[in-house]
């Protein structure tokens, strides 16, 4: 499947997800005030930053689609990047937000209508369902952090019906508060793993599955090749992996340069490495600082 394929189908699924979204946020809103359900809000509020995440993902996928100029020359590829990072963030605020609210409830308990918060809750759950099936298989960190939003919502409505079920079973409110806990949890969960997996491409770390020392050796095993040095590995954004490196050939190799680097960006390519930078030397003119070399035999 073409990458604009992909990205056309991707965005349709988004704006599906958003349409249902917004039926789910007015249903729950009222449903919450109706109710006076604490737990009902709190995914209520949900639904909102999965909104605007989702829209924030939207926004990041058509810039990220945008071609390199002359001034951008890797071109929008961390506006991924980006939307995650935004997305992660609006995920701590409402954990936050949830949490100062929850702990009021149950310091002052509110009277509860159980079986409509279930119901309610129940209606939530649907079309989150859906969008975590849509998205479920991206490996774009951005719509990862939509689906991480649809997911986490999803277990929050369960938890709003189950906390629903308690109430009308046993009258007691403050099992609204502890789902509210629940949701918060989640939220916090999700946020923490999705702002690692950023802080490690802003901070170009080695790409996650991706194991410097063995694809280091694996050039290093190939024909002609001595010895490597100033390796570097990172990502652009989730699924843009780039490989820069020196190679130091055996002597009498060095007029088949060109075949050894093409044999090593072959090899780095079954490894998922699919931009590859590599600089030939001679082993007199190899690197003689023991600082930033990194002979591997």
């Amino acid at each position: 499947m073409s990458s604009a394929h992909t990205t056309h189908s991707t965005t349709r699924t988004l704006w599906i997800a958003i349409a249902l979204g917004i039926i789910t946020l007015v249903i729950e809103i009222i449903g919450g005030i109706k109710a006076g359900s604490l737990a009902l809000l709190s995914d209520a509020s949900h639904v909102f930053s999965d909104l605007l995440a989702l829209g924030i993902t939207l926004f990041a996928l058509r810039l990220a689609a945008k071609p390199s100029t002359s001034q951008r020359t890797f071109g929008y590829h961390r506006a991924e990047i980006f939307g995650a990072l935004i997305n992660g963030l609006l995920l701590l605020i409402m954990a936050a937000s949830i949490s100062v609210e929850a702990w009021q409830r149950l310091s002052v308990p509110h009277e509860i209508k159980g079986g409509l918060v279930s119901l309610i809750g129940f209606i939530g759950i649907m079309p989150n369902v859906w969008t975590v099936l849509q998205l479920r298989k991206s490996e774009n960190l951005n719509i990862k952090s939509a689906f991480l939003h649809a997911l986490g919502d999803t277990f929050s409505s369960v938890a709003v019906v189950a906390s629903g079920i308690a109430i009308a079973i046993t009258g007691i409110s403050a099992f609204d508060g502890v789902a509210s806990f629940f949701v918060v949890l989640l939220l916090i969960v999700g946020a923490v793993r999705l702002l690692r997996q950023v802080v490690v491409i802003f901070l170009e770390g080695t790409p996650p599955g991706i194991d410097r020392e063995k694809i280091s050796k694996l050039v290093c095993a190939l024909q002609g090749v001595r010895s490597t040095h100033d390796v570097h590995l990172w990502t652009l954004c989730s699924d843009v992996v780039y490989f820069t490196g020196h190679l130091v050939l055996d002597a009498p190799d060095l007029k088949n340069a060109q075949a050894v680097v093409s044999r090593a960006t072959d090899a780095l390519d079954k490894e998922g490495v699919h931009h590859v930078t590599l600089q030939t030397e001679t082993p007199d003119h190899a690197c003689t600082r023991k600082e930033v070399c990194e002979i591997i035999h």
